[in-house]
């Protein structure tokens, strides 16, 4: 999955492709890397992140949805927490809802309910992780258990994510990336973005960003995650022809 931020202040890319001409190059150039999926966000998540309208994401996210109509042959998966954006982006095209408030906000669960279409619920409830918790795989993985019933969505339709990074110590990312098996053993595939995070820089501080994302994206992968949310594919797929390589 590649990630498109339509933002000024995401934590690493932050105003790069505000330009919707920019960001329909990046989107081609992704999917001409090999991604598979396009996640595309208009409001930024790193902590301290100052929230925008509903009007203000739709300005940022609908013109290059428009742009990339009839262009991209992969599927778009649109990453916001708002029902008012999410029926927007799907009426232009978004097919995947990638929430990372697990539906929480008004009118969402309703959205999702009501259609057939992949959903990505993310774990990002910090109070649900104790500081010292020695299992944090364990504790998402019976949060987002206990979710996905609530929702009442079937388990067909659900993408999971334990949020690597929100709400989380270095520590406990660290574990979560290490046993995997409790996230995998829910039956939905398993999502894991870390890319660029404070856990690439904490383990692999003096290595290029990029490249540090994609050795440990590849150790995700082997551990059961399904889908690998990557700004740049290009060393994730050098990575990986040479893990395939006879």
């Amino acid at each position: 999955m590649g990630i498109l931020n339509l933002t000024p202040d995401s934590f690493s890319d932050g105003g790069r492709f505000l330009d919707p001409a920019a960001a329909e190059e990046q989107a081609l150039k992704l999917e001409a890397d090999g991604a598979h999926l396009l996640d595309v966000g208009a409001e930024s998540t790193r902590p301290g992140h100052e929230p925008v309208s509903g009007e203000e994401e739709l300005r940022r996210l609908l013109p290059v949805l428009d742009r990339l109509a009839g262009k991209l042959k992969i599927p778009v998966s649109v990453d916001t927490s708002k029902a008012s954006v999410a029926r927007a982006a799907f009426d232009h095209g978004a097919a995947i809802l990638n929430d990372v408030a697990a539906l929480s906000r008004p009118g969402m669960a309703d959205f999702a309910r009501a259609g057939d279409f992949p959903v990505i619920l993310m774990h990002g409830v910090a109070h649900v992780l104790a500081e010292a918790d020695a299992a944090p795989s364990r504790t998402i993985a019976a949060w987002l258990a206990e979710r996905i019933a609530e929702l009442g969505i079937a388990k067909e339709r659900v993408i999971v994510d334990p949020g690597i990074g929100f709400g989380t110590t270095r520590p406990q990312d660290a574990a979560i990336l290490e046993n995997l098996a409790p996230l995998v053993a829910l039956g939905c595939p398993v999502l894991i973005g870390l890319s660029r995070k404070r856990i690439v820089r904490t383990l692999h501080p003096d290595a290029d960003r990029d490249l540090a994302s994609a050795q440990m994206a590849l150790a995700a992968w082997k551990n059961g995650a399904a889908i690998l949310r990557l700004h740049e594919l290009r060393p994730f797929q050098d990575l990986y022809r040479k893990e395939a390589a006879p």
